[in-house]
């Protein structure tokens, strides 16, 4: 992210100055990958790389949404919620109502867009805090995926639907290849495009959106809208990987949501934030992970370790904003 997109000035030698610090997320996953193919023989088998981007590669979709939100100061805490209502819907559809899984999915994602209008309205018309009246939505939809799933208990999606997402281009997933198109346009989009740096503006300083006449408001709504239509993709092409809409698809997601984001350089008081930056903090965690599992650490252990990366890169995004001030 350049720094003209936060709206702050800045002199000639500045633009011509890498800022090697916020990419610090890409250091740590070269670090990781060299440590654990050195240290782990069977790290670098493609079979075992593939899984991991394209486990990378489902949870970006919820990335996306939460991403812009994040870089405009609010947060979607029911992104894991709505990870897993793509899925829920997906299998009402699908096995109730036969429709194909291009269809269910599609139906499931307008229906996730309307849960996120309805999120962004209310947060930006009243001036709610985005994170309670998230973790309100939250709430009601993982006690409506509870209550549905719960009905479809032993019934899988049928295997052509379960197909969809396991198709290749070549040895490559579609899904992967999809994540890292997505990935170049947006980024791109992020540093050249008026509509897309309003974002950084927003985040930065609302002062600013006045004096430009950003409708900020508008701009929140769209991205609450895309998060939940992007979490529900995600969660459709999970719930497809496991065959049967799961309670467990996108559990805790939010946390590894905001862990990602806020390694990759993105800030919760808003300003920071980069596409490319948050897929490589998906990418350490699930690598971590990866590496963890393969030292056969206890997996509550995982959890505490991933609890402390958390709030040390929270501690660095404060020190880093005071310091901004």
């Amino acid at each position: 992210m350049s720094t003209e997109a936060t709206g702050r000035k800045v002199n000639e030698n500045e633009k011509k100055k890498i800022d090697f610090g916020s990419w610090t997320i890409a250091f740590l996953v070269a670090a990781l990958f060299i440590f654990l193919s050195l240290t782990r023989p069977t790290f670098l088998n493609y079979s075992n790389i593939h899984s991991i981007v394209f486990d990378v590669s489902v949870e970006f979709f919820a990335i996306i949404g939460f991403t812009f939100l994040i870089i405009m100061g609010e947060l979607d805490m029911s992104v894991g919620s709505m990870f897993c209502f793509g899925g829920t819907l997906m299998g009402i559809f699908c096995n109730t109502y036969k429709m194909s899984a291009a269809f269910a999915i599609l139906l499931g994602m307008l229906i996730a867009g309307v849960i996120g209008f309805i999120s962004g309205w209310l947060i930006t018309t009243f001036r709610l805090n985005s994170m309670m009246v998230t973790i309100g939505v939250m709430l009601a939809v993982k006690g409506y995926n509870w209550m549905m799933i719960t009905r479809m208990t032993g019934r899988q999606l049928p295997r052509e639907d379960r197909q969809f997402v396991m198709n290749k281009v070549g040895s490559v997933s579609w899904v992967i290849i999809l994540m890292l198109v997505i990935t170049v346009i947006l980024e791109i989009l992020l540093n050249r495009s008026r509509f897309f740096k309003q974002m950084y503006y927003i985040g930065h300083n609302m002062e600013t959106t006045i004096l430009y006449g950003i409708r900020a408001g508008r701009v929140k709504i769209v991205c609450f809208i895309v998060s939940a239509m992007m979490s529900a993709f995600g969660g459709a092409l999970m719930t497809c990987r496991v065959k049967a809409p799961n309670v467990t698809v996108g559990s805790n997601l939010e946390v590894t949501m905001i862990t990602a984001a806020v390694i990759g350089g993105a800030s919760l008081f808003g300003g920071r934030g980069s596409i490319v930056r948050s897929v490589l903090g998906l990418l350490f965690i699930h690598v971590l992970s990866n590496g963890m599992t393969a030292y056969r650490i206890d997996s509550y252990v995982q959890q505490i370790i991933l609890g402390v990366i958390l709030i040390l890169a929270i501690v660095a995004d404060v020190r880093i904003s005071a310091k901004k001030e």
